[in-house]
């Protein structure tokens, strides 16, 4: 259950947003958590900036996508925006084509915040912190997600202070959301409150946590796992065998997710009593180990996809069921890991909640 003055902030928030309201052959794509440094040993973003900008000029341009970019896009807390928007001058770049072509929006997150306490005129973009996007009559509200915390703006100067001043000096790195599981659920589950009372969708980052219609990834494994295990019985001898293999791989994923997370929850999946709605998405984040995260929605379908490094892994190429799709003749690949037409989701949202 949301607090009262956890609701009004979002109910604020929510009226507050500027409105986007594309045509019939939209797309959209969501990124958050890129969390851009100075280039050098602390910057977390600088293992995909390769793969990122290659993305971004080859496949998102390129198909006239319109970027939305959902918070701590910036590492604020650890580098001046100054040293930033030098090192990663041709990301700006990039950014400042999609801009020209009205394609650009730009909202905070925790970490770069102090952002929206600069004068528009010094900020390469306009942001905000929030963001109302209209597909006919059907909302979908997208907000980094730190919003749901109680800390105060003053706390977070203070801790920005703290970590640049003193902790990155030293080469400790940040602590944020996504290291704490039970913080993670914390806010999953306030923005799934939220969306639920609302009857709308919402898309957050802040956790580095993906998310699909309120499933982590090791919810929907949980799920694959029972659907094979209900196959089994009647399939042929010769189909068999390959859902073993199917088998032994998806628990070998689950429990190597468990093994980095032994402090989940045991049903993090259940945000309330009830049927889960598929009212909640997150796009992860840009600073994966193996490549980037993102929410994709074209022309009335959502899909989590996730742009990969051949180089660093092998994984989705022998998985059954992904078909990773080469970026021209380069090591990136883009993995559709779900997808489904919003027109079933909302009839979810409306009809179960």
């Amino acid at each position: 259950m949301l607090d009262k003055k956890m609701q009004k902030r979002l109910e604020r928030l929510l009226r507050a947003a500027p409105e986007l309201a594309p045509g019939p052959d939209h797309r959209l794509v969501i990124f958050s958590d890129l969390h851009l440094g100075d280039g050098g040993g602390n910057d977390d973003f600088k293992k995909n900036a390769g793969l990122f900008l290659a993305v971004m000029r080859r496949h998102y341009q390129e198909k006239n996508y319109t970027l939305i970019l959902n918070g701590d896009i910036e590492e604020l807390a650890r580098f001046s925006l100054a040293r930033i928007a030098t090192r990663w001058l041709e990301v700006y770049k990039v950014w400042a084509e999609f801009a020209a072509r009205g394609a650009l929006i730009k909202l905070v997150g925790n970490h770069d915040l102090a952002l929206l306490r600069r004068r528009p005129g010094d900020l390469p973009f306009p942001v905000s912190e929030a963001l109302k996007i209209r597909l006919g009559d059907k909302s979908l509200f997208v907000v980094h997600g730190h919003q749901t915390s109680h800390l105060n703006w003053a706390f977070q100067t203070l801790g920005t202070l703290f970590l640049r001043w003193l902790l990155h000096p030293l080469g400790v790195g940040n602590y944020t959301v996504a290291r704490s599981s039970r913080r993670r659920f914390r806010v999953e589950k306030r923005v799934y409150g939220f969306a639920r009372s609302k009857k709308i969708m919402a898309l957050i980052g802040h956790t580095h946590r993906p998310l699909f219609e309120s499933l982590s990834r090791l919810d929907t494994l949980k799920i694959e796992i029972e659907n094979l295990c209900r196959r089994y019985p009647q399939a042929a001898p010769g189909e068999k065998h390959a859902l073993e293999a199917a088998l032994a791989r998806l628990k070998g994923e689950y429990i190597d997710l468990q093994s980095k997370d032994r402090q989940a929850r045991r049903a993090e999946n259940l945000y309330h009593d009830g049927p889960l709605l598929p009212c909640l998405f997150n796009s992860g984040c840009g600073i994966g180990r193996h490549g980037v995260t993102a929410i994709e929605i074209v022309r009335g379908r959502v899909a989590l996809v996730y742009w990969i490094d051949r180089r660093r892994s092998e994984k989705y190429f022998a998985a059954e069921g992904y078909e990773p799709q080469q970026l021209g003749d380069s090591d990136y690949y883009r993995v559709v890991l779900k997808e489904e037409d919003l027109e079933y989701i909302f009839t979810r949202i409306n009809l179960l909640g």
